[in-house]
């Protein structure tokens, strides 16, 4: 009985199996655009959102998506002025009011069977906009700026983030928190 067993295995020959790869990337932005913060300043940069294999390490700018706040991995929040001029977007030190946001669902993301497997590939999170709770601009929507002209030779360009009124200008924002793919092994 071993024998017979030992040939069938020996007769199949080698092959390669895979298993379920999983990756916290808790990439935050909208479209290819990835939300960043640096100092007080928060903006978005060209940095598309991987849909098979993961971000490399220099490159992840993780958020924490919480009802009511949005955490940089820094441990900073997004804020925007309760008054003012300016319906300004930026990152604080403090967790208050200035801090609080509402979030509209749109959008569930689910990673999905791969094409020649049964593993999960892709992210998964959620697609959303994002509204001031608070303040004299409560219920103003998050918006990102015009894209930038690039310069040669100088840093990527950045697009500030404003609070605007109307919905239709608003930002649709993607929040993948975990991203599937498969690892081959041999």
């Amino acid at each position: 009985m071993v024998g017979a067993a030992s040939v069938l295995l020996l007769g199949a020959g080698t092959s390669s199996a895979g298993i379920q790869g999983r990756d916290k990337v808790c990439w935050l932005g909208t479209g290819s655009w990835q939300l960043r913060g640096e100092k007080s300043e928060a903006y978005l940069v060209w940095c598309p959102l991987p849909r098979r294999e993961y971000l490399a390490e220099e490159k992840r700018h993780h958020w924490f998506v919480n009802a009511p706040t949005i955490k940089s991995e820094s441990g900073k929040f997004l804020a925007y002025a309760l008054k003012g001029k300016e319906p300004r977007v930026y990152l604080s030190d403090e967790k208050g009011k200035h801090a609080r946001w509402l979030f509209e669902i749109e959008n569930r993301l689910r990673a999905e069977r791969g094409k020649k497997s049964d593993y999960k590939e892709g992210p998964e999170g959620f697609e959303f906009r994002v509204m001031a709770a608070e303040g004299e601009y409560k219920d103003w929507y998050l918006a990102a700026g015009p894209v930038p002209g690039e310069e040669k030779g100088k840093e990527p360009p950045r697009r500030r983030l404003t609070l605007v009124r109307d919905e239709k200008e608003a930002s649709l924002f993607t929040y993948a928190e975990t991203n599937y793919f498969e690892e081959r092994r041999k």
